[in-house]
């Protein structure tokens, strides 16, 4: 069970940061035990039950249907195609990536290199479906572990000219149908168990914890070190292939 405790708390600091879950689940699991997909995915929608409570205003605003925001809808839908079609196409290419050293090494370098490329944006536009096409295939090359979904929605808005806290609370928003349709398709895996269920709690009440603590990072411009980390991260992950 410690181990999977363990694997919740990296969930939980790892899926807001941008220094991707996934390849930290996979990194850690592939040097303790085989990765486990299923486990992986439960985890995955402890934290977006963590942003439903989070964005709930966002969420309100949306199911009101008013005209300001029927917009919005229309921009998650197309920011979320891209990743939905790599996922569902390339499930099995993703899974074996889990256990790679080496894709993991590279991920981590081009999540860090995205990074590092946000401290020099601007503001200068809105939100508008060009730009949302542009965040959704940034979010599909985050499907592979090691390139985090975060990282890659909050640096393409920002890519984009939008202001960076209104890029956070969309990357929010995207994850909800991404994470959703992941644990669909991984239904078929499907478990129940005593450590399973703790550290499905475990990653609820971290992940808004963590949540709150990225926006605040966001506010004060440190976004763009979280770069470094992963940079290094890659580069361990590189020493642990060639070994």
């Amino acid at each position: 069970m410690l181990t999977e405790i363990l694997l919740a708390i990296i969930q939980a600091v790892t899926e807001f940061f941008p220094i991707s879950s996934s390849g930290h689940l996979a990194l850690i699991s592939n040097l303790i035990s085989k990765p486990d997909l299923f486990f992986f995915t439960a985890l995955h929608l402890s934290s977006l039950i963590a942003v439903l409570i989070f964005t709930r205003k966002e969420i309100s605003n949306l199911l009101s249907f008013k005209k300001e925001y029927r917009k919005i809808w229309l921009y998650l839908i197309i920011a979320t195609i891209p990743a939905g079609i790599v996922g569902f196409f390339l499930e099995n290419i993703v899974e074996s990536s889990l256990s790679s050293f080496l894709f993991l090494g590279i991920a981590f370098i081009f999540t860090g290199v995205v990074l590092f490329l946000t401290k020099f944006t601007k503001v200068y536009s809105k939100l508008n479906w060009k730009n949302s096409l542009f965040i959704g295939l940034f979010q599909a090359v985050s499907v592979f572990p090691g390139v985090s979904r975060s990282g890659m929605t909050i640096s393409s808005s920002m890519f984009s000219g939008i202001e960076k806290e209104k890029a956070a609370k969309f990357s929010f928003l995207l994850f909800i149908p991404l994470s959703l349709g992941a644990f669909i398709l991984e239904l078929k895996n499907f478990y129940f168990s005593f450590s399973l269920l703790i550290s499905f709690f475990v990653c609820l009440i971290l992940s808004l914890i963590f949540l709150n603590l990225l926006v605040l990072i966001i506010r004060k411009n440190y976004f763009w070190l979280f770069s470094l980390y992963c940079l290094i991260l890659g580069i361990i992950s590189l020493i642990l292939y060639f070994r």
